[in-house]
């Protein structure tokens, strides 16, 4: 567990062209569920189920998962450093449903080895900003060892991804929140 502070400015895109900025990104969805289904493990249904709600804002907006699968990073809850299932599962779960067989063509990173789990402080959220920012997506720190239940995923050794446009953050609080 670590501990961490963070900011964001959301604003309309009114209001920002009013400021005369350049926004980072545009918010183009975002579910808040909970699940109530255990203190510390996550629900696999209830995060697929948030995960295809999620992409169904998204694909209002014109968009195909499928097109976007090659543009999109994910950063995710879990550290996917040892295997043992968990918040893993379920996410590679909810991300397979979403994508199918574009699922290895999503960049999956994760930086709570670096960070410590910051209990809410959202220090993900801005990494994922200055990813899409900058085009350099970090590592997933401490991998060295697939797990084979997992399936083949594009993860993270850091450095830079220029094709990455879209974001796709999951925040698991507990009980699925």
């Amino acid at each position: 567990v670590g501990t961490g502070a963070a900011a964001l400015v959301v604003e309309s895109a009114e209001s920002a062209r009013e400021r005369g900025i350049r926004p980072i990104a545009q918010v183009l969805g975002t579910v808040i569920a909970n699940s109530a289904f255990h203190g510390t493990r996550l629900d696999v249904e209830h995060i697929t189920g948030a995960a295809k709600t999620l992409m169904a804002e998204v694909e209002a907006w014109g968009m195909n998962r499928h097109q976007v699968a090659s543009e999109m990073m994910f950063m995710s809850h879990e550290t996917y450093t040892p295997a043992r299932g968990g918040s893993a599962a379920a996410e590679i779960n909810a991300l397979r449903e979403v994508f199918g067989d574009d699922i290895d063509k999503v960049v999956i990173t994760n930086t709570k080895g670096f960070t410590g789990h910051a209990m809410g402080a959202g220090i993900e959220d801005v990494v994922a900003l200055k990813a899409l920012e900058t085009g350099i997506i970090p590592p997933v720190p401490n991998h060295k060892e697939v797990d084979p239940d997992l399936g083949n995923l594009n993860l993270s050794k850091g450095g830079p991804h220029p094709n990455v446009r879209y974001a796709w953050r999951l925040a698991a609080g507990f009980g699925s929140q």
